[in-house]
């Protein structure tokens, strides 16, 4: 985070006199990231196109600016004026309590799932906030995607704004995740982007996947994925098996949809 320091002066035929120095300090930046784009938030790269961001929750002091993948915050300075030149001391940043702001995303274009968050802002770190791809918004590459719906089982529901986390195995010790989030009709797509070629004389790689999800959800109400919890999915081989964690076998350049044993979507259950 960067601070702004304004020295106004006075010059005259021999020196410059600082009359007072005008000093503002950044509070904190929220970061929106494509949660598809890398496993880790700190190699996610940021949403660039405009986002429609409401806040439920905000301090009235908390001033902000919206760029493309980022919001920056700033406090109406309390005594934002020194008298002459501010020495060190003044010009440190003041130790603030955190500021909370919650609120919900949403891209009007459709291309991202909305998303409710909520950020603890003041320490100047920058804090993430993911969202996820709609299947809208998912380009297909050479690795192939994985296609879908997830439903409940009992109600045949479709399972609002849940999240799909697919770990492939490469090798002995080597994975890679890949998440997805279904949109407000229970569809997903999952873009296989980073998956390497398959090493000679192997035919697939072997996967799990698991799903997070809140059967209570409604469209018009965005989740906080992180706060999703776990269900149990139906395996792709056996009917009436369900487990928290499904085995599959993905192959690069494929379009495989994904669905429960003798049925046409992947049928899920509160654990």
């Amino acid at each position: 985070m960067t601070d702004e320091t304004d020295e106004f002066e006075l010059a005259d035929a021999n020196h410059v006199r600082v009359l007072e120095t005008n000093l503002l300090h950044s509070s904190d930046v929220i970061y929106w990231l494509d949660g598809a784009s890398a496993e880790q938030a700190s190699a996610m790269a940021r949403i660039d196109i405009p986002l429609a961001i409401r806040f439920t929750q905000k301090p009235r002091s908390l001033k902000f600016l919206h760029s493309l993948g980022k919001t920056a915050f700033w406090q109406t300075p309390v005594e934002d004026m020194h008298e002459g030149v501010a020495n060190e001391a003044q010009r440190a940043r003041p130790v603030q309590p955190p500021l909370v702001v919650r609120g919900e995303v949403s891209d009007p274009r459709g291309r991202y799932n909305p998303a409710a968050f909520e950020a603890s802002l003041g320490a100047g770190n920058g804090q993430p906030v993911v969202l996820y791809p709609s299947p809208l918004g998912v380009r297909p590459g050479a690795g192939g995607v994985l296609f879908g719906r997830v439903s409940m089982a009992s109600s045949l529901a479709p399972l609002l704004w849940g999240l799909l986390e697919l770990e492939v195995a490469l090798g002995l010790s080597q994975t890679q995740t890949y998440r997805a989030q279904t949109d407000a009709k229970g569809d997903f797509r999952i873009a296989l982007d980073r998956l390497p070629p398959l090493p000679q004389g192997t035919t697939h790689y072997n996967a799990s996947l698991r799903i997070l999800g809140n059967p209570a959800a409604t469209v018009d109400t965005p989740v906080a994925v992180g706060e999703l919890p776990a269900l149990a999915l139906e395996s792709f081989t056996q009917q009436d098996s369900f487990s928290q964690d499904q085995s599959l076998t993905v192959r690069p350049a494929l379009h495989q949809r994904l669905q429960s044993a003798n049925k046409t979507f992947i049928a899920v259950q509160t654990v």
